[in-house]
């Protein structure tokens, strides 16, 4: 009589684990995003990099084309007053185990600025991690690039990725004269 008591009270217990740990990895998915997008609202690019998926930047080349961008960012950032305002991320989608890969999305909404006005633009992030503790993250207009998508895992087909939508572009407001 006694063990039939206990199997519902073993199951409840099961499933709050569960619960508990879904919730602490949504938190540090969350947690490692905001941190890159931090990095990136800083420009620290060689932290925002952290979060790169390793087989993008293991290669020469794409070392070199790194260094290129945050050339090209800082001679922009100084030429048109160019900022990011602000990056918003939203709260990661369940995680998938694909191909030995934990996988996950999480929509951003990024605002940067310049003196001529500011665009905004919402896309998704596909949260890759090897372990569940490091997450590395990537726009998922990457895995539309030949060359990138040759060096990422592949992605669950339970993975949705939604389109992406078109940026908002607000004109400066012109300063008055009298």
């Amino acid at each position: 009589m006694k063990k039939k008591n206990i199997t519902p009270v073993v199951l409840v217990l099961l499933f709050t684990v569960h619960i508990a740990f879904a919730q602490n990895q949504a938190t540090v998915i969350k947690t490692e995003a905001l941190k890159m997008a931090k990095a990136l609202a800083a420009l620290d690019l060689e932290t925002y990099a952290s979060y790169t998926y390793p087989t993008l930047i293991t290669d020469k080349g794409s070392k070199e084309k790194i260094k290129q961008g945050v050339d090209s960012i800082q001679k922009y950032r100084e030429q048109f007053g160019i900022k990011v305002k602000s990056v918003l991320l939203g709260n990661p989608s369940a995680v998938v185990t694909y191909k030995g890969i934990q996988q996950c999305t999480l929509p951003q909404t990024m605002t940067v600025e310049a003196f001529m006005g500011s665009i905004e633009t919402e896309t998704t992030l596909i949260g890759l991690s090897n372990d569940g503790k490091k997450w590395y993250f990537i726009d998922a207009l990457m895995y539309r690039q030949k060359e990138a998508k040759l060096k990422l895992p592949d992605l669950s087909p339970e993975l949705v990725i939604p389109p992406m939508k078109q940026p908002k572009i607000m004109q400066a407001e012109a300063k008055k004269t009298n």
